[in-house]
């Protein structure tokens, strides 16, 4: 009994890590749903205690994050350790409810997911939305779904292919039949769908600095500014709208008044274009910063500013940082970063750009935030070079297509040393850099108004759906078992 708990806790960790190679950079799609339908046919139906299905949970959702979060590691060894039984605890929670047979398992599968993923992406410390199931499927037939339902809607159909192969390995063919309704059904209803509407054109240009990957902590703001203007002033290009990087320059507070301001007006003004440029604005206090991206006129300056909303724990701020202080060296986050207020939507002479800084682009509420509140574009300027693989800029250039489909609009992803890439509404990349390279990627992109149901309804309709779906088979089977 022992060896056989064993084997099966080993299955679920190997078949969890094979999971994950769904995601970017790896990206391939199918082993999403594969993976995750022979963990619920080989180890979770034979586990008929709760206590067991959530033992073998974790065990598969160990083996998902360790590889899946192993870019923490650049960062912080020690966060991974902590960060990945946490996370595995989270998702393996819901799906522990779910009986090993029972009517409603099919339905309960896509639903614990989408609850774990809920909860994932909101605790703790504002949640973790990186290495999620959805996008993994940025290159599958699945990607359209988010215009109706956003990524947890992604995230749901992840289940539905799951349960597919989970009965085709259990030879229940019979049982296969409206699983697969659902998986090709929601595709195609996406298709059908009217797009969003094209206002006008514009040509719009995303800056890439370059440099080497793994040593933004050590390279002065100088030089990172300093090679925004170089790439710029080599381009021959023009551009109505142009959109430079995260931390691409600096000042001390208050920005308004700053040399560096003023010395972007002027490109802005030199160029004749609209320049969006996110300055890492000292407070007066010096102790704190702001994370803050502008918006400048060519013939009016300053239009209109963001200050970052959703800061990164232990990146630009340390929760607990009593506590952690005497385990950790913190010297590299010596600054608490100061919080903002969204929506994250920036006013210029083109009209209303919804903008999100680096990690907020996983967050699709902000991003819908912004394009409810007018965007009739997304701007994401993020910053990537503290990490030396490309695990996180490709999950961060999966998620710019995401937050594209889902909202109906273009994204212009700049990062100072990749990916950069210029994203149409249908979650097609129109222009992408290389990494580490120094590169202006310039293209015709589309002003769009009106919403897609994603943008109208939100996370929530499905999440309580999910919930009570998850709840009501709970207790059914919590009931067959009793009789």
């Amino acid at each position: 009994m022992r060896s056989r708990r064993l084997l099966r806790n080993g299955l679920a960790l190997v078949l969890g890590a094979l999971t994950m190679l769904s995601l970017p950079p790896w990206g391939l799609w199918p082993l999403g749903p594969i993976g995750l339908g022979l963990w619920l046919c080989f180890c979770h139906r034979g586990a008929e205690r709760w206590r067991d299905r959530l033992e073998v949970g974790i065990a598969f959702w160990l083996g998902a994050y360790v590889l899946g979060l192993f870019w923490m590691t650049e960062l912080t060894v020690p966060g991974w350790i902590a960060a990945v039984p946490v996370e595995s605890l989270i998702m393996a929670l819901p799906l522990s409810l779910i009986g090993a047979g029972g009517r409603w398992r099919a339905v309960a599968i896509p639903a614990a997911l989408v609850v774990g993923e809920a909860v994932r992406w909101a605790i703790p410390f504002g949640g973790v939305p990186m290495s999620n199931l959805a996008l993994g499927q940025v290159d599958g037939p699945w990607l359209g779904a988010a215009v109706l339902a956003g990524p947890l809607g992604v995230i749901a159909l992840v289940g539905a292919g799951a349960v597919i192969v989970e009965r085709l390995c259990a030879r229940e063919w019979c049982a296969v039949s409206w699983p697969a309704l659902i998986a090709i059904g929601v595709p195609i209803a996406a298709l059908a769908w009217p797009a969003t509407t094209i206002d006008g054109t514009i040509t719009a240009a995303v800056v890439q600095a370059g440099g080497e990957l793994g040593t933004n902590v050590d390279t002065p703001q100088r030089s990172v500014r300093l090679r925004h203007l170089e790439t710029t002033d080599a381009w021959q290009g023009d551009a109505d709208l142009m959109v430079w990087s995260e931390s691409s320059t600096s000042s001390d507070a208050p920005l308004e008044d700053s040399d560096r301001l003023a010395e972007l007006e002027s490109l802005a003004e030199r160029r004749d274009l609209v320049l969006i440029a996110n300055f890492y604005e000292r407070a007066a206090d010096a102790e704190r910063f702001r994370n803050t991206t502008v918006a400048i006129n060519p013939d009016g300056g300053l239009s209109g500013r963001y200050d970052k909303a959703h800061l990164v724990p232990f990146g630009e701020y340390v929760p607990l940082r009593s506590v952690v202080e005497p385990f950790a060296d913190l010297s590299l986050i010596s600054r608490e970063a100061i919080a903002g207020e969204g929506p994250g939507l920036l006013a210029t002479s083109l009209g209303d750009i919804a903008v999100v800084t680096s990690f907020e682009v996983y967050f699709a509420d902000l991003v819908r935030d912004g394009v409810r509140a007018g965007g009739r574009i997304i701007a994401n300027p993020t910053l990537a070079s503290s990490y030396s693989t490309s695990a996180v800029p490709a999950q961060s250039l999966a998620s710019a297509r995401l937050r594209a489909v889902e909202t109906g609009r273009w994204v212009l992803q700049s990062s100072t040393t990749g990916y950069s890439a210029i994203v149409s509404p249908d979650g097609d990349i129109a222009r992408r850099s290389e990494l580490r390279e120094s590169v202006v990627l310039g293209a015709d992109v589309e002003l769009r108004s009106g919403s897609t149901p994603a943008t109208v309804l939100g996370s929530w309709p499905l999440i309580v759906l999910a919930a009570a779906v998850l709840g009501g088979h709970a207790v059914l089977w919590l009931r067959v078992r009793r009789e």
